[in-house]
């Protein structure tokens, strides 16, 4: 989505944001904005994550096809080590 704020017939601000279509109740389906957590002093809100030019959100949309996540933390197993595992040197 390309939103432009004009000021006196002028454009002032350029921006960008990338919406996803989502199905709900069954039947409908709704476009939602990708967004991304802000945390203050003593809350915590979701706002659209915005983008300065088109390429960039191109370049964001690639990598959430490549499987990336928009925002937040995500875990993975890095290695396991087996530490009932014996050595040769017992």
């Amino acid at each position: 989505m390309k939103h432009t704020y004009y000021e006196k017939c002028d454009i002032k601000k350029e921006q960008y944001t990338i919406q996803i279509k989502k199905r709900f109740l069954i039947f409908w389906e709704r476009w939602y904005s990708i967004k991304e957590q802000i945390c203050g002093w003593t809350d915590c809100y979701y706002q659209p994550i915005v983008f300065k030019t088109e390429s960039e959100a191109l370049f964001a949309i690639k990598n959430l096809e490549g499987g990336m996540i928009a925002d937040g933390w995500i875990g993975e197993v890095s290695e396991v080590i087996d530490f009932n595992k014996k050595n040769g040197n017992q």
